[in-house]
């Protein structure tokens, strides 16, 4: 893309800004979105980042230098994200206030328990520290497919959502009897039951004598279907800045931004924390991790040991990661409006950064890792005039 907004003497931004699709083109039939929220990535990242300013500014201070900086930008998007059925919830309240969640889904340090207790929160009142969740345990919670995809708050949010509001509806219709009023015409807050209508007619959930008399109230939720010939996806445009040096190779990468469209931001925190992730794992891809195959022969992976296949550390991950969450439910998607997001953040990455190198050094690598063996010898042979390419 970068290439191609090159040849055609535009910036790269502005290329991506006109070539935003509505529909899945690589789906039989070409459905489309249910939201794409590309647009907003792009103008609001470049924005945030600051790419016109420092793009014109680094255009012009890396004559004569062997540092050079550079800035360089992607987008992206996940091929799956929108999770589906099956997931089945069950939510129980308790006559003193506190809810049991019981969910299969495991959290692999992500947020779910999180995110889901804040469903539960959202839906029913109650103050999540009172909420217990007892979760990814084949012998006490219910069935859940892998955790994986970037599909496990799609998948079972809505589930959560939908047994929060079996609760609801039975715990509404206990105190509509005691209030003398309708189901419909009541709302819960902070812990009560009030009429709409009339907010002075309120009672305590603690105090609804149906709930107290039973003990507690379960309510079972379920995955309902994705929308019929819809393409659910997450979006992502990232932002670079790096700095070369041309005599040895070494680059480091000075900060990142990345501008995310997962639908609605559940949680802040661990919205920032995959960001972060996705971002430190396209890091690897892009400047330190290879792996060798034995692609001719047998398929396996022949690179020589674990210690040689080199993670990320701090020292090779910027202090500067910034986080630009597109907060835009997707109501069409699910209950929830919540898209994927862990997988998402790590597609753009390491072609933000190749695209970075080549704005400080006029060297297009098109294959990874980045290293400073290999890009030495790249420049080496630039400057011998054999290659533009590496």
């Amino acid at each position: 893309m970068d290439a191609l907004a090159e040849g055609i003497g535009m910036d790269p931004v502005e290329l991506r800004l006109k070539n935003i699709p509505a529909v899945s083109q690589a789906r039989t039939g070409n459905p489309p979105y249910t939201s794409t929220g590309f647009r907003q990535c792009l103008t609001d990242g470049a924005k945030s980042f600051g790419w016109r300013e420092v793009r014109s500014a680094i255009a012009s201070s890396n004559k004569d230098r062997n540092w050079r900086k550079g800035v360089g930008m992607a987008g992206g998007m996940w091929v799956v994200g929108g999770g589906g059925p099956p997931a089945t919830i069950i939510v129980k309240l308790f006559a003193d206030g506190s809810v049991s969640l019981n969910m299969g889904a495991s959290d692999i340090g992500t947020g779910t328990r999180t995110v889901m207790a804040l469903v539960v929160s959202e839906e029913l009142g109650v103050k999540p520290d009172l909420i217990d969740i007892d979760n990814a345990d084949t012998a006490t919670t219910q069935y859940a497919t892998p955790s994986g995809g970037s599909k496990t708050v799609p998948t079972e949010s809505p589930a959560v959502r939908a047994a929060a509001i079996h609760v609801k509806q039975q715990l509404l219709a206990m105190a509509a009897e005691e209030l003398k009023e309708k189901p419909a015409s009541l709302t819960m807050k902070g812990g009560t039951i009030l009429s709409l209508a009339d907010p002075s007619k309120k009672i305590k959930v603690t105090d609804v004598a149906g709930l107290k008399k039973q003990g507690l109230i379960v309510g079972i939720g379920y995955r309902g279907p994705n929308p019929a010939n819809r393409a659910i996806n997450p979006f992502a445009a990232q932002f670079c800045e790096v700095e070369v040096n041309i005599k040895t190779g070494e680059v480091r990468i000075l900060r990142f931004l990345s501008a995310n469209d997962s639908g609605r931001v559940m949680n802040r925190l661990t919205f920032d924390s995959q960001v972060i992730g996705g971002i430190t794992m396209g890091i690897g891809l892009a400047m330190t991790e290879a792996r060798i195959l034995d692609r001719n022969q047998t398929g396996k992976i022949v690179s020589g040991n674990w210690h040689d296949y080199k993670i990320p550390t701090a020292m090779d991950v910027p202090a500067d990661i910034v986080s630009v969450p597109i907060d835009s439910p997707d109501n069409e998607a699910n209950t929830t409006g919540a898209k994927g997001l862990g997988e998402p953040v790590t597609i753009p990455t390491a072609a933000a950064v190749a695209n970075a190198v080549y704005n400080a050094t006029g060297l297009r690598l098109t294959s990874t890792p980045i290293s400073p063996l290999v890009l030495r010898r790249a420049l080496a042979a630039m400057e011998k005039g054999t290659s533009k390419q590496g």
